[in-house]
């Protein structure tokens, strides 16, 4: 017999319908119709399920034979087609494994990058991708960091210079406590992008001077009330940013 017809008849024997063997093998009841009327056949991993869900041989639901695969070291063909359905198994859930560790990667690389420009100091802490900075800045007013100030409840928002050029700036939000009597105080912070791990506070005569330099170019065109004269020197800009890369010093309008 062909194999619709074998399929049709292992069917009746166990006492199924079409509908019941569909659901067994995950596929609809139009599928089976459809091998029963020798209009298609099942795929490998199908006809692997049906084997051993009737407990007969691929062979014989096949070819109604025990056939021998020479060219496979003595392999039956049902070995043969086992081996394959479980080595592309095999595959599916490597690739899907694979897939999955893009995906966490990707996932996780956007949440750094989001943490990073949006300033968000518990992811930054945790992106290992940035490295640890001391970044310095003048100590605002009593009134801004205090502790008692309700507003804030003495977290204040300033940017800090990274280097001695100038071109490395970081918007900070921390906590200093008020000054304890040091005189033209400023802030040391050692950060890592807006994660402020250690905040001091210090006279401006331990501070080099390009730092104090850099700060007070900053101040003048934060403060500058004439024309833009570019985009660059654009003041707005400083309040929506985090991370700035210009060098404050070339920019100031004299």
């Amino acid at each position: 017999m062909s194999f619709k017809d074998d399929i049709k008849t292992l069917r009746r024997q166990s006492n199924l319908t079409q509908e019941a063997l569909a659901q067994q093998l995950h596929v609809t009841r139009q599928t089976v119709s459809t091998w029963e009327t020798g209009k298609n056949m099942p795929n490998l991993e199908t006809l692997h399920d049906l084997s051993q869900l009737f407990n007969i041989s691929l062979e014989k639901l096949l070819f109604n034979e025990e056939i021998t695969m020479k060219k496979d070291k003595g392999l039956s063909l049902a070995s043969q087609i086992d081996h394959d359905v479980k080595l592309k198994s095999r595959y599916r859930r490597w690739t899907f494994g694979l897939g999955g560790l893009i995906a966490v990667a990707l996932f996780s690389i956007c949440i750094l990058c989001l943490g990073y420009y949006k300033g968000i100091g518990t992811i930054d802490r945790f992106n290992p991708f940035l490295s640890y900075k001391v970044g310095y800045t003048k100590l605002p007013s009593d009134k801004e960091i205090s502790p008692n100030n309700k507003a804030n409840n003495g977290y204040w928002t300033a940017w800090f210079t990274d280097n001695t050029m100038g071109n490395e700036w970081t918007k900070l939000t921390l906590t200093t406590g008020l000054n304890p009597g040091v005189k033209d105080p400023y802030v040391l912070a050692y950060h890592k992008g807006s994660y402020v791990k250690v905040a001091r506070i210090l006279p401006r005569t331990y501070i080099d001077k390009t730092y104090v330099s850099n700060l007070a170019a900053l101040d003048d065109l934060l403060n500058y009330k004439g024309n833009i004269a570019t985009n660059n020197r654009d003041p707005k800009k400083y309040k929506t940013q985090i991370h700035l890369s210009d060098t404050v010093q070339q920019l100031v309008i004299k």
